[in-house]
């Protein structure tokens, strides 16, 4: 039995699937470079990588860059994701709700 207070092992990759409930059930490519948009309709960045979990090779996180780019990428977890185009994807949350995100960290 894992201890709760374990620290998952992540590894940084250019892109991942997601699965999304609806309106796709399919997994969903997300890739370096796509648009990010809020549910506000405003582009808040783009997909600067994917963060997976090591142990079960699922994506937790898309890491959000900015242009200008800067130091700070925001950690968005997948399940703010409420739907992926082909070169887009969508959140389910406000523009200022993005800047309250975690900051990534590397270790």
């Amino acid at each position: 039995m894992r201890e709760s207070n374990q620290v998952m092992e992540e590894k940084i990759m250019v892109d991942g699937r997601i699965h999304l409930p609806k309106p796709n059930p399919a997994p969903q490519e997300i890739q370096r470079g796509m648009k990010v948009m809020s549910s506000d309709g405003r582009e808040v960045g783009f997909v600067a990588a994917v963060i997976i979990q090591k142990e079960t090779d699922s994506v937790t996180h898309i890491l959000l860059g900015h242009i200008p780019v800067t130091p700070d990428y925001r950690r968005i977890p997948v399940t703010l994701v409420e739907n992926v185009d082909e070169d887009t994807v969508f959140l389910n949350i406000i523009h200022q709700a993005v800047d309250k995100l975690a900051v990534h960290q590397p270790d």
